[in-house]
């Protein structure tokens, strides 16, 4: 029953009527604002910066803020489903359509395929990969894997090679050359000679329902499945699931890459935002404007914005880029009602000591909290030319300690001792340091110290000591004991 829901959800389309809907750096396209139809099948993005979309009633481009719909200039995607769409090294677009096979779109002249379409009976196109070779391995819903060389056609099907099922979800191309398909019955990976197969009965897999892979720098494997994501590297797998990790559903639909190398999903429950180790945030349609409704698609453009496709309601925008952090105590502790802010946007550290911004894309900010009795190690973080998601923003929140004295700045000595230094906060950019012992020794004098610098205590003497800040505001002391 399974396999007939997910085959039955991705092309069903029924109409629906939303609003645009715009908050800060999500923005909502429907049949009311844009060419688009009621279900986004498709993505991509040009070298031009175009953006392409297949719908349920054929296809559309956003250039700018114009849209226009492809469906007036070729009546073969009037009123069709539009699979899939990619680009080529040519800046050619590959169009994958239900009745009509795969059509070619040079920007003025549309190719078709009839007689090789007709001949592999070719139906139902649902992924079209390019390799480094520019060869077109193109998946058939139902009909197998077909190569495309750009003289010669090739079909494999499970009944004469062996791929694990024709039933074609997804085809990604790795390091290697090699091409990994993800089907309704596990994954084939070939290399042009041989085949290998994934499924639950011979691998970590956890379901053999699979419709996305996408392969990072370092030739790991991610994979969409419907019992979450999964993680390939070498021979060792790692599954993150709703039973262990934050991802807001298993059915994981399509995966994308950020430039920061970030994995932005789409799943049955909402979009998550993982940065492939141990930090997640998860968007969920109650809390943005994102439609309660399934998505199937992820694309991130040559700008930086994400595009999220949904079943019924349209498309998704999101053009901000997150920035993401903790506020602990010295001891690792989260620290809530921080207030972290970058320029204009700010949030509040919650009972985890979390918090979450978004930035303009390629902005320079200054992160910094703020709470009036604390100071924070480091005071603030300057992000340059925030391109992709940025994780671990993290800061140490300190009670610290006031030094007294006639300057007339604020002077904080913030005490990491277990740690083995110190840091000291002041307005002034350089300041003189002095330790003197219990018995009016000075034992160490730093003449340049630098705001906010670590200052190394593990190796002094055990003493009482009288700390001296001397600025050109005048000098501050504190007394501290080192046991």
């Amino acid at each position: 029953m399974k396999k007939v829901f997910f085959i039955i959800s991705l092309f069903l389309v029924l109409s629906s009527q939303f609003s645009v809907l715009h908050s800060q750096n999500w923005t909502r396209f429907t049949m009311q604002n844009s060419e688009l139809g009621n279900a986004v099948l498709a993505m991509a993005c040009d070298k031009k910066n175009n953006k392409w979309f297949g719908t349920d009633l054929g296809m559309a481009r956003l250039t700018g803020k114009t849209w226009t719909d492809f469906s007036m200039f070729n009546e073969k995607l009037k009123g069709q489903y539009v699979n899939c769409l990619t680009v080529d090294a040519n800046n050619v677009l590959w169009i994958g359509t239900d009745d009509y096979g795969v059509i070619e779109f040079d920007g003025a002249r549309w190719t078709e395929h009839k007689e090789q379409m007709k001949k592999l009976q070719m139906k139902f196109i649902s992924k079209i990969a390019i390799d480094r070779n520019d060869v077109k391995w193109i998946g058939v819903t139902l009909g197998g894997l077909v190569r495309y060389d750009g003289q010669e056609w090739k079909k494999y099907t499970s009944s004469d090679s062996d791929l694990q099922s024709d039933f074609i979800l997804c085809v990604a191309i790795d390091r290697r050359n090699s091409k990994w398909i993800g089907t309704n019955d596990g994954i084939s990976v070939f290399d042009g000679r041989q085949w290998i197969s994934y499924t639950k009965s011979n691998s970590q897999l956890p379901d053999n329902i699979v419709p996305a892979i996408i392969i990072d720098k370092n030739d790991v494997k991610w994979m969409g499945t419907l019992g979450g994501l999964v993680r390939l590297e070498g021979d060792k797998w790692t599954v993150y699931s709703t039973s262990n990790s934050p991802i807001p559903c298993n059915q994981v639909n399509d995966l994308a890459f950020d430039p920061s190398g970030a994995i932005w999903m789409v799943t049955d429950k909402g979009v998550a935002l993982f940065d492939g180790k141990d930090n997640w945030h998860v968007y969920r349609p109650k809390a943005t404007v994102l439609p309660d409704d399934v998505h199937r698609r992820v694309m991130v453009d040559g700008q930086g914005s994400k595009w999220f496709g949904s079943s019924l309601n349209g498309l998704t925008r999101f053009s901000g880029q997150p920035v993401m952090g903790r506020v602990t105590d010295e001891k690792g502790h989260p620290v809530q009602g921080v207030v972290v802010s970058a320029g204009a946007e700010s949030a509040t550290t919650g009972a985890d000591g979390e918090y979450y911004l978004e930035v303009a894309t390629n902005a320079t900010v200054t992160i910094a909290p703020q709470d009036d009795n604390r100071t924070f190690e480091p005071a603030q973080r300057k992000l340059t030319a925030v391109n992709g998601a940025r994780f671990g923003q993290d800061f140490i929140a300190s009670s610290g300690m006031v030094a007294e004295g006639t300057s007339t700045e604020r002077v904080v000595v913030n005490p990491y001792l277990d740690q083995g230094y110190i840091t000291i906060t002041m307005e002034s950019a350089v300041a003189e340091v002095e330790f003197v012992n219990a018995k009016g020794e000075s034992i160490r004098t730093i003449p340049q110290y630098k705001n906010e610098a670590k200052i190394t205590i593990s190796r002094m003497p055990k003493s009482n000591y009288t700390l001296y800040i001397r600025t050109a505001k005048g000098e501050k002391k504190l007394q501290f004991n080192l046991k």
